[in-house]
């Protein structure tokens, strides 16, 4: 949790982007939780993102925005 903070700070006080995503497999419950503790919020599926062990996954996407940044 701690890094996902310092990566959220370098992005938006150091690189000045606008917005930052992560993109979760549903399941993973611990990095959904570790994202929603540093205030991302759930904006919806990415249906079939990514082949992982030759299945294409769906992915939960969450986002920050540099304007919910503390």
């Amino acid at each position: 949790s701690e890094a996902v903070a310092r990566v959220a700070d370098i992005a938006f006080n150091d690189l000045r982007l606008h917005r930052i995503e992560a993109n979760i497999m549903p399941r993973n419950k611990r990095s959904i939780q570790v994202v929603e503790k540093n205030g991302f919020i759930y904006e919806g599926v990415s249906k079939r993102y990514l082949r992982i062990n030759g299945n294409w996954e769906d992915h939960a996407r969450y986002v920050l925005l540099n304007e919910g940044w503390e």
